[in-house]
């Protein structure tokens, strides 16, 4: 027995050393350079080295052994192996320096904007003592005999700085340079509401969704469902393909993603932002005093940015909702080429969520779906909807060079309903049909010719298709409308500093804009086809100032338009101007002119399956002119010590308006008469900050009426006229929780009432509504409270999970947003009126996870 337990342990001792001797062996053995081991290194324990690439790759080492070692202990082993000094900045961070460089000073240069180091930046005494670049990583080093010296560090694109060599250590500070182009843009004043929402001195608004905070009621950072929660700005049907800026219609607003225009904004037809909010950077929100460069949107301006940078590391993250799946990724190919993906897709298909449920509940209201039971037949029918959406985006990035960006941009969004009907005593069936798409696309160049001087080149187009077939289960007729828009253009920007307080913008833009609306039915065979094309020249100036005490600030431009079609001039000048007073008050007046050449008509109410009712049309100087406005308001703004008021008077004018795009649902609803509409208001905010709480009141006051001259009364309440609109609301943060509560009121908007005793008459054996004074009754006052909790979880150093659970109407108010009224038939078959209406969303949870990597 003991010969067999010792030839046991012989045999166990040889398996084992053949199994892990020669790896054993291998890994002592084996020597790698310096650069593969610190790659990997950053790998397994989650750090980042920064180093000159020909001073690591050049040092052979033997790696330490697998085991438990921890970061410190490596450093140790390659402090004593190597001609290197390795000083730990933080946790992550980790430079690399020569061991020649141990008694100089030492710092990085960093770029202000995108917190990436500046290879090649000049560092210069002020005696010329000493004169240096910054490597690859940013960093330079000053002999340590040259202290308390001034020396000054400057880098094309960039304003230089002065800096003193007491400033420095070993510990290699950060010293930012920010780029002088853009030095004369507008400074934060102070962040409103929640961090990412800060408002700038030239009057707009500005949202970094990076940064962002909590707001009520949101469980993704979903910008169009953002931006409703700043004064002025509100959807009177709770969508973001509805929203109204100080009392304008939709169409009156001009959206972009990455400069290109876009002419559909929501997914679900309306109830979330067709953007991907993991693309969605920052956002600039225009209501008054827009710059000049941005033409259209006689209402306002959502200027919606992707990530701009190319990233240091890889970013991802992949995640849900009770709505959508969604993804992101971020790769930085090289130093100079990066690509980012994103993409999103409803996932109703696998599962009919409770909010899914609500969604269509809400959007199929007062549609041919929702209808469809009202047939005077008096046949069953089987019903059965099929809704899906999707989009898609990719950005890719090239720094040609430190003077030169080119961008190119693609972005998909698709919506897409079926809609089944089955005659349930034969099994016959039909499937109508109705799909809203885009497409975006755009390449740009960036050129810096000095420090003084940038242009900005954009060529793009987007294309938007609005396509439905309406089959009627009883007969054979089938009905097909379109509504395309194809716009193509140009877009050339120069931005000049001509001083410290002074920049010059100027720019040139084309653009041509093909509209074409289809009508087709077969029985009885009727065929409408409409396409008008529009081209349009801009040239546009600007002067940005900027006092030296930093007080006084004026932007001041003007845009010059050229239709060629019509032969029309149309000059829009533009004025936003900002003065401190002092102990935080402020003093700030807005102005502008603008115009718009496409605006969005309602024919039907049954059109498109009545759910997207509105079709794009072009101006044509006729019928439908361009639309002009012109808006004045003056405010104060209070700033200091956690406390932001602001208070501010407005007064709106919008000409040339055609009566059948504003959605009339009374006795105008076919008229086409011209038109404009008035807007006098005044917006009221107070917010307050502490570390943890943020707690705000918002109120809104407006009169908004329309006149119409050819009309009988020619004036009467604007359909969007809400004249009181109030949101009172907090957010808590703490570490990684973050909980904000709110609560949304306003008046009824107006709606027509038929003739009470005499709804309908008979002319030529046609009945019809006989309506009272037009809008002339209003809604009962609108109140939703809602609520919102966010989570971050680290799940290990380079994976978070993000948990948002969020409440719509917790209280489940049911509020009318709408009424109209429709012929119908009773059941002795004799003509009566019926009141359609429309309610809100009733309580609808909402709960999203994300992992980010």
């Amino acid at each position: 027995m003991p010969k067999i337990a010792s030839s046991y342990k012989v045999l166990v001792f040889f398996l084992v050393f053949c199994a892990f001797g020669p790896r054993s062996i291998a890994q002592e053995t084996k020597e790698v350079t310096l650069l593969t081991y610190l790659k990997s290194l950053e790998k397994e324990y989650n750090v980042r080295f920064s180093f000159v690439k020909e001073e690591v790759e050049v040092i052979i080492l033997k790696p330490l052994s697998e085991g438990e070692n921890t970061i410190e202990n490596i450093l140790s082993y390659l402090q004593k192996n190597t001609p290197l000094l390795y000083n730990r900045i933080n946790e992550r961070y980790i430079t690399i320096t020569s061991k020649e460089n141990e008694e100089s000073l030492c710092g990085r240069i960093i770029d202000f904007n995108t917190q990436l180091p500046l290879e090649g930046a000049s560092i210069v005494s002020e005696n010329n003592s000493f004169n240096t670049v910054s490597n690859e990583e940013g960093f330079f080093y000053i002999p340590v005999q040259n202290e308390k010296l001034n020396f000054t560090v400057s880098f094309v694109g960039f304003s230089p700085i002065t800096k003193n060599t007491a400033s420095l250590s070993k510990d290699c500070p950060a010293l930012l340079l920010i780029p002088s182009i853009s030095e004369l843009e507008p400074v934060m004043i102070q962040n409103i509401f929640t961090k990412g929402i800060d408002k700038n001195l030239d009057g707009s608004i500005l949202l970094s969704t990076e940064h962002f905070g909590l707001l009520p009621g949101q469980a993704e950072n979903d910008v169009l469902q953002i931006v409703q929660a700043l004064p002025g700005v509100e959807s009177v049907d709770e969508t973001i393909s509805n929203i109204n800026i100080r009392g304008g219609t939709h169409d009156e607003n001009l959206l972009l993603w990455d400069d290109i225009k876009m002419y559909q904004s929501g997914h679900f037809f309306g109830l979330i932002s067709a953007l991907n909010p993991d693309i969605t950077k920052n956002v600039i929100i225009y209501k008054n005093g827009t710059n000049a460069r941005y033409g259209e949107g006689v209402s306002g301006v959502i200027d919606m940015r992707s990530k701009n940078t190319i990233s240091s590391e890889t970013e991802a993250g992949i995640g849900f909702n009770l709505i959508n799946g969604n993804g992101f990724l971020d790769i930085p190919i090289s130093k100079k080429l990066g690509i980012q993906v994103a993409a999103r897709k409803s996932i109703n298909h696998l599962w009919e969520s409770p909010i899914y449920t609500s969604y269509t509940k809400r959007i199929f209201q007062d549609s041919e779906i929702s209808n469809i039971g009202n047939t005077e037949n008096n046949i069953a029918i089987a019903t059965d909807e099929n809704f899906s959406f999707y989009d898609f985006s990719t950005k890719l990035l090239w720094d040609i060079s430190a003077k030169d960006k080119v961008r190119i941009n693609f972005l998909t969004i698709d919506n897409s309903l079926d809609f089944t009907e089955t005659l349930e005593v034969n099994s016959q069936s039909k499937t109508s049909e109705l799909d809203q798409s885009s497409l975006l696309g755009g390449v740009s160049w960036n050129h810096l010719w000095n420090e003084n001087i940038e242009t900005t080149a954009l060529l793009y187009g987007t294309y938007y298709l609005l396509d439905a077939i309406n089959k009627d289960i009883f007969t054979t007729q089938e009905q097909i409308q379109k509504n395309e828009v194809l716009e193509t253009g140009v877009k050339i920007d120069a931005n000049i500093t001509l001083s410290e307080v002074l920049k010059l913008q100027t720019g040139y833009q084309f653009s041509e804009i093909g509209i074409a609306n289809t009508q087709d039915i077969n029985l009885p065979r009727f065929r409408d086809y409409e396409k008008n094309v529009l081209r349009a020249q801009v040239l546009l100036a600007g002067l940005n100032y900027v006092s030296n005490n930093k007080k006084t600030f004026i932007t001041a431009g003007v845009r010059g338009n050229y239709f060629s079609k019509f032969d029309e001039i149309l000059i829009e000048p533009r004025l936003s101007f900002h003065q401190k007073i002092s102990n935080g008050f402020s003093f700030e007046a807005l102005g502008e002119y603008k115009s718009q050449s496409t605006t969005q008509r309602i024919d039907f109410e049954s059109d498109f399956l009545g759910i997207e009712k509105r079709r794009w049309i072009l101006a044509d100087g006729e019928n439908t002119p361009i639309i002009k406005s012109k808006q004045a308001s003056v405010g104060f703004v209070y700033s200091k010590s956690g406390l932001f008021i602001n208070a501010e008077g407005f007064y709106k004018i919008v000409e040339d308006i055609n009566s059948n795009t504003q959605g009339l649902q009374n006795q105008f609803q076919f008229s086409r008469e011209i038109g404009n509409y008035t807007v006098k208001g005044a917006e009221f905010v107070v917010n307050k900050k502490t570390k943890s709480f943020s707690t705000w009141l918002s109120y809104m006051f407006s009169k908004n009426d329309y006149e119409f001259k050819n009309l009988e009364p020619s004036t009467f309440p604007n359909n969007l006229d809400i004249q009181h609109s109030a949101t009172l609301a907090g957010s808590y943060s703490r570490n990684n929780l973050k909980i904000a509560l709110g609560l949304n009121w306003h008046s009824g908007k107006p709606y027509t009432i038929p003739l009470e005793n005499f709804e309908t008459t008979t002319e030529g054996g046609i009945a019809t509504i006989q309506f009272d004074t037009p809008n002339n009754q209003r809604l009962p006052d609108y109140f939703r409270a809602d609520l919102s909790a966010e989570y971050l979880w680290k799940l290990s150093p380079s994976i978070n999970a993000k948990i948002n659970f969020a409440l719509l109407n917790l209280l489940d108010i049911e509020n009318t947003i709408n009424i109209r009224y429709a012929l119908a038939r009773d059941e002795n078959n004799e003509i009566t009126v019926n009141q359609i209406e429309e309610v809100s969303l009733g309580i609808t949870p909402n709960f999203s996870f994300q992992l980010l990597f």
